[in-house]
C-alpha cells in the first residue's frame, strides 16, 4: 500500500527544510524527501556561514520578505536554543567606473535610512586595514550579518520532525505525476502520494520542472577561508562583512570567526563556468585561490594569511536574478521555488512560510507577484 501524506517536499536544502517545517507546525501531514543529508555539501546550502542583510536595491520586493527572515531566523534560534544569527554590519567597497551610478543608489538608500556613506576618514577609524582607490565609494549597512548555513537547515528539520513531519533521507526523486486531484511521486526506493507536492531542488530543479522549461542556470562558485595575519583588523569584534565590486570582479565575505578563518568568495560574472548539479567540478586549483588571496592583499592587507579551507558551491540563477516561486501551471497542486542566486539562503524562512501557506491555503499575505514563474512564459 503507497503512503499517502497531505504534501511531499522534495529536497530538504535551506528552502525545502523551511517549507517542510512551516508544514509540520501548521499540523499538515507532510512528507520530506533528501537525496543525501539534511546539511550536506553536494548543493547551494553548505559551509559554515551565509550573509544576511535588511535591504535589496535590486528590488524593492525583497525587503519586506527579508524583515519577515530576521524575525523567522530569531524565532527558530529560540527554538532549538542555538544562536543562528549574528550581526556584524557589512561594509560595501565599490568602484565607480565599475558601477555608473552607484553613488546615486548609495545616496537613495541613505535617505531611507538602510545606508551610512563612509568617508576616508570614517572608513580608517571604524574599519582599519581597508584601502580604497580614487574612485572609490564606501557604504555600511548596520542591520547585516551572517547566519550558520549547515545549523539552520538541521534547525529546521529538527523543529518539522518534533511536530510530526516524516523524513526519508538517501532517497532520490526519479519522477511525479499527476493523481487527480493529488500526486504520485517516484523514488529510489519506492513511491508516495500527497495533495501537494512542493518541489525544492536547487541546482536539481531544471530536471523535475523540465516540461516548464525555465532558463536556469547553474555557476560553479568557490570560496576560500584564510587565517589573518592581522587578526585584530579580520576577527568578529567589530569586522563588519564585506562586498567589493572593483575591477577585478565582484566579491563578498565573512570576517574570522568560530576558527573558520576568514571567507571570501566571487560572485557571478561573465566567463565564470556553468555546469550541473551532477557535473560540477569540486577540485580547485591554487590560481583560483591566488585570485582571492590577490584582492585580499589590495584591498584588505592582513585578511589573507595561511589558507585553511577552501569548498566549492552551486548558485543557480534565472535571467533577471529574481527567484522562481510559484505554483505549476498545469497542476495546481504542485509548487516550486527555484533560482535563489547567491542570495537565496536569508530567505529561506520566509520562503517556507509562502510556499507552506500557498499549499494550505491557497494565498500568501506576502508580495510575490514579482517572482512568478510566468515571466519566463512557463
Amino acid at each position: 500500500m503507497i503512503a499517502t501524506y497531505d504534501a511531499i517536499v522534495v529536497g530538504l536544502g535551506a528552502i525545502g527544510s523551511a517549507t517542510l517545517c512551516h508544514l509540520a507546525k501548521q499540523g499538515q501531514r507532510a512528507l520530506g524527501l533528501e537525496m543525501f543529508e539534511p546539511g550536506h555539501d553536494h548543493g547551494s546550502s553548505h559551509g559554515y556561514h551565509r550573509m544576511i542583510r535588511t535591504s535589496a536595491i535590486h528590488d524593492d520586493g525583497y525587503t519586506p520578505l527579508a524583515a519577515r527572515a530576521f524575525e523567522l531566523w530569531r524565532e527558530l534560534g529560540a527554538e532549538v536554543d542555538r544562536d543562528l544569527l549574528r550581526m556584524l554590519g557589512e561594509i560595501h567597497i565599490v568602484h565607480l567606473g565599475s558601477r555608473p551610478g552607484y553613488d546615486e543608489i548609495a545616496r537613495e538608500m541613505s535617505a531611507r535610512g538602510l545606508w551610512e556613506v563612509l568617508s576616508e576618514a570614517d572608513l580608517a577609524e571604524r574599519f582599519p586595514g581597508v584601502r580604497v582607490c580614487d574612485d572609490m565609494l564606501v557604504t555600511y549597512e548596520a542591520q547585516a550579518g551572517f547566519l550558520l548555513s549547515e545549523e539552520g537547515i538541521r534547525a529546521h528539520v529538527e523543529v518539522a520532525r518534533r511536530h510530526g513531519a516524516a523524513i526519508r533521507t538517501g532517497e532520490e526523486v526519479t519522477g511525479w505525476k499527476a493523481d487527480g486531484s493529488g500526486v504520485r511521486v517516484e523514488t529510489t526506493q519506492g513511491a508516495y502520494r500527497a495533495g501537494k507536492l512542493i518541489i525544492t531542488t536547487g541546482p536539481w530543479a531544471h530536471e523535475l520542472l523540465a516540461n516548464l522549461d525555465f532558463p536556469l542556470e547553474v555557476v560553479r562558485t568557490v570560496n576560500g577561508y584564510f587565517e589573518p595575519s592581522r587578526p585584530e583588523w579580520r576577527a568578529e569584534n567589530g569586522a563588519p562583512d564585506f562586498l567589493l565590486t572593483v575591477p577585478e570582479g565582484l566579491f563578498y565575505g565573512i570576517p574570522a570567526v568560530d576558527g573558520v578563518g576568514l571567507k571570501i568568495g566571487r560572485n557571478r560574472i561573465k566567463g565564470v563556468e556553468h555546469t550541473t548539479a551532477r557535473a560540477i567540478r569540486r577540485t580547485i586549483e591554487d590560481s583560483e585561490i591566488d585570485l582571492l588571496r590577490d584582492v585580499l592583499d589590495r584591498y584588505m592587507p592582513g585578511a589573507s594569511g595561511p589558507e585553511l579551507k577552501r569548498i566549492t558551491c552551486m548558485c543557480t540563477y534565472t535571467p533577471d536574478d529574481d527567484f522562481i516561486v510559484d505554483r505549476h501551471p498545469a497542476h495546481q497542486q504542485v509548487l516550486f521555488g527555484c533560482g535563489f542566486s547567491g542570495r537565496g539562503y536569508k530567505f529561506a524562512p520566509t520562503v517556507g512560510e509562502i510556499l507552506a501557506d500557498l499549499a494550505t491555503e491557497g494565498a500568501t499575505r506576502h508580495d510575490i507577484s514579482f517572482l512568478s514563474g510566468s515571466r519566463f512564459g512557463a
